[in-house]
């Protein structure tokens, strides 16, 4: 949920404590500390998390953790799940649980300093699958060609009509100079020596995991079917991500016209266009209130939903048949000699040590530009774990 953090970097104290346009000095703004969370708990059998902080200045450089917090929620059963602090900010259930329907839930937390805050109860929302995902090829505002991600889903019960989404993407990453050698340094000195070896780490496929930022919310309940046809991601034909091969796990939350209503407010002053709009809302407001001050404002809201999740693999010549995709990457060899008799240093050995290129090849190109006996290139077109794990993902499949 890392979306609310970036709406607090510019906008949050603006929102508090501004209700009208006015010309204003940002160095003089009164500031309100308050406690930001972010939980949810679903019908999935895991261990759940909750993340606290503060609101910072838009002058601060980092995320404020609230640290040394005690967590729990409980249930109308009487059942308490303890959360412990796995790092800063961020509380872990100590057992693996699920929401059950047929029952509340209630997020309780103690600060370190004493204060206590509690959520409404709130109870487990209906069920709605998804349906499919699916691309298409469409243009950006911009008019450049890209493809946009939709998500399909239709539910029976007329409970579900407000949706939440997040996704997972990962895309590998092969870069177009590997070799399956590498030069060792034998010595470091006169003579200087080099070897080429055969490579003991593999890093010719790599993998990059990233998690969605934007605030992505659906609704049916002005609709006349209750079905949903949303784009959940968009990507140009130059994105690095679909340059070969692309995955994308989407997770579909049904949740409550309030959640609703929060998310939404939200993604609408979340761009920096809206900070001063004519009609300034104020605050906020989630269901998690403090118990200590009726007049302490606190930011997030507490979920139960239940969530669907389905995945989809693409490769960039399935949406792109007619397209090539260029390396954004300048690839272009070094071929350093071993020995410089003047300076009596070695711009080979200099160049391995210092880690920026990799061995391509043998020199077989005769340029006079390129004297050395190797060819070298950046490590980023020829080593791809510069830019992501060679650990597979165990969903990954080719």
């Amino acid at each position: 949920m890392t979306f609310i953090k970036s709406y607090f970097t510019k906008a949050l104290f603006f929102l508090i404590i501004f209700s009208c346009v006015e010309p204003i000095e940002i160095e003089n703004l009164s500031f309100d500390n308050l406690l930001v969370v972010e939980a949810s708990i679903t019908n999935q059998l895991k261990k759940h998390h909750v993340q606290l902080s503060r609101t910072f200045q838009l002058n601060d450089d980092s995320i404020k953790n609230e640290t040394g917090a005690t967590v729990t929620i409980s249930n109308s059963n009487g059942t308490i799940y303890t959360f412990t602090e796995v790092s800063n900010g961020q509380y872990e259930s100590s057992i693996a649980f699920q929401a059950t329907n047929n029952n509340t839930y209630t997020l309780n937390i103690t600060t370190k300093d004493g204060n206590t805050y509690s959520s409404t109860p709130e109870t487990l929302t209906a069920t709605s699958q998804i349906n499919c995902l699916s691309t298409n090829i469409e243009a950006s505002t911009d008019g450049l060609d890209g493809v946009a991600i939709y998500v399909e889903s239709s539910s029976t019960n007329e409970s579900a009509k407000y949706y939440r989404y997040t996704f997972e993407e990962t895309y590998k990453i092969t870069p177009p100079f590997w070799s399956d050698k590498e030069l060792m340094v034998i010595s470091n000195s006169f003579p200087y020596r080099v070897a080429v070896v055969e490579k003991t780490i593999e890093n010719k496929n790599c993998y990059k995991t990233l998690n969605s930022t934007d605030i992505l919310v659906a609704e049916t309940a002005s609709l006349e079917e209750n079905s949903v046809i949303f784009p959940v991601n968009f990507m140009l034909d130059t994105n690095f991500k679909i340059a070969e091969r692309y995955s994308i796990l989407v997770k579909q939350f049904v949740i409550t016209p309030s959640a609703y209503n929060y998310f939404n407010t939200l993604k609408r002053l979340s761009s920096s266009d809206n900070v001063f709009a004519q009609s300034q809302p104020g605050f906020i407001s989630g269901n998690i209130s403090s118990n200590n001050n009726e007049n302490e404002k606190t930011i997030g809201f507490f979920q139960v939903s239940t969530v669907s999740e389905k995945r989809l693999f693409f490769n960039f010549a399935d949406v792109f048949p007619d397209k090539t995709f260029e390396y954004p990457y300048d690839c272009d060899f070094a071929a350093p000699i071993l020995y410089d008799s003047f300076s009596q240093s070695s711009p080979l050995v200099d160049l391995i040590n210092r880690g920026s290129y990799t061995y391509y090849s043998e020199n077989n190109l005769g340029q006079s530009a390129l004297e050395g006996p190797y060819l070298m290139v950046p490590s980023v077109c020829g080593d791809c774990t510069v830019l992501g794990s060679n650990v597979k993902p165990e969903f990954w499949i080719d």
